[in-house]
C-alpha cells in the first residue's frame, strides 16, 4: 500500500512539474511567436501597379509592405489591410486587385513578428495599433488628401479596432472574424487545441508570462473596450460556423460599438477563413458598397 502511495505521489509530482514547464516555458511562446509565413507571389504576378514600402515603428522595427495603386486616374481613397495571426501581406493580393479595379488604393504589410517584417513577438494590438498609425503618417505625407479606411481579419480585426479608437484619422473600418478580449480568445484557442478541455487560470498564467516575455500588458488588449470609443463607421462580419472565434464574439463587439453608423453581417455557414467563399457575390457587394459609401461621404465632408 505504501509503495502504491509513493508511486501516486511521484506520478502527481511528475505531472505537476510537466504542467508547469508546459504552461510556463512552452505555452507563452506559442501565444506570442506565430509561425512566419512568406509567399513568393507578388503584385507583379497580378499585373498590379505598386511600390514597395518600409515603415519604421516607434520601437525601431522595420515593417515591409506594398502600396497598391488604383487603376483609376483619380483614386477614391486608400485602405490599410491587416492580416491574421501567422499570416502575411500576400494573403491580401487578390483583395487589393479588387480594390484597385474599383479605384481604391491599398497598403498591405507584414505585421511585426510576421512575414518579412522585423520583430520577435506579436502583442495583438498593444504595439501594433501604433505601428498602423505610423503607416497613416506615411499616407498623410505622400498622399495627404486620400481618405483612409482600415480592413482587418481575425488578429488584424482586433488591431484595426484598437487603431480606430486610437487614431481618428482613419475614417472607417471593416472588421472580419475577430475577438473581444485577449485572455478570452487565448483560452478559447487552448480549448480548441485540447478538444474542448480547458482550465482558465492555467491559460491566464501562460498569457501573463507571455506578456512579461514580450513586454506588454495583455489586460490592455480588449477590443470590447475599444469599440465603446469608436465613432467612425464600422462594418463587422462574422461566419456563423466559425470554430476558431465563435460568432458570439462578433455580436458582442457590434452590440458595444459606439458608432451610430454600423453594420453587422452574419455569413451563413461561414468559418474563420472562408467568408468570401461562403458569402459569395452578395458579401463582396455589401463590403464594396460600405467602403464606397464611406469614401464618398468622407470626400463630401472634406469639400464642405
Amino acid at each position: 500500500m505504501k509503495k502504491r502511495y509513493k508511486l501516486l505521489i511521484a506520478f502527481l509530482l511528475f505531472l505537476g512539474i510537466g504542467i508547469y514547464v508546459i504552461f510556463n516555458n512552452v505555452a507563452p511562446y506559442a501565444i506570442i511567436k506565430p509561425p512566419r509565413v512568406t509567399i513568393t507571389k507578388t503584385p507583379k504576378d497580378l499585373n498590379l501597379d505598386f511600390e514597395e514600402i518600409k515603415v519604421k515603428t516607434q520601437d525601431s522595427l522595420t515593417l515591409n509592405g506594398y502600396w497598391i495603386k488604383s487603376q483609376h486616374q483619380q483614386p477614391k481613397g486608400i485602405l490599410i489591410l491587416l492580416h491574421g495571426i501567422g499570416g502575411c501581406k500576400e494573403h491580401f493580393l487578390e483583395l487589393s486587385e479588387t480594390l484597385a479595379i474599383s479605384g481604391i488604393e491599398s497598403i498591405l504589410f507584414d505585421g511585426r513578428a510576421h512575414g518579412k517584417s522585423e520583430g520577435e513577438f506579436c502583442t495583438y494590438g498593444f504595439y501594433e495599433k501604433n505601428d498602423v498609425s505610423k503607416i497613416v503618417d506615411l499616407i498623410k505625407t505622400k498622399a495627404p488628401n486620400l481618405k483612409i479606411g482600415i480592413w482587418g481579419n481575425s488578429l488584424g480585426g482586433a488591431i484595426a479596432l484598437q487603431t480606430l479608437e486610437n487614431d481618428k484619422r482613419i475614417a472607417f473600418g471593416v472588421i472580419e472574424s475577430t475577438f473581444t478580449e485577449l485572455d478570452q480568445i487565448v483560452f478559447q484557442y487552448k480549448k480548441n487545441l485540447l478538444k474542448g478541455f480547458g482550465i482558465k487560470f492555467l491559460s491566464d498564467f501562460s498569457l501573463k508570462k507571455a506578456g512579461e516575455i514580450a513586454n506588454f500588458n495583455p489586460d490592455k488588449v480588449k477590443p470590447i473596450q475599444a469599440v465603446k470609443n469608436i465613432s467612425q463607421p464600422v462594418l463587422i462580419a462574422h461566419g456563423s460556423d466559425d470554430r476558431n472565434i465563435p460568432i458570439v464574439f462578433g455580436k458582442q463587439l457590434f452590440k458595444n460599438l459606439a458608432s451610430k453608423d454600423k453594420k453587422f453581417i452574419n455569413v451563413k455557414d461561414g468559418g474563420h477563413h472562408n467568408l468570401f467563399e461562403k458569402g459569395g457575390i452578395t458579401y463582396k457587394k455589401e463590403l464594396l458598397n460600405f467602403i464606397n459609401r464611406n469614401l464618398n461621404s468622407a470626400k463630401q465632408n472634406s469639400i464642405k
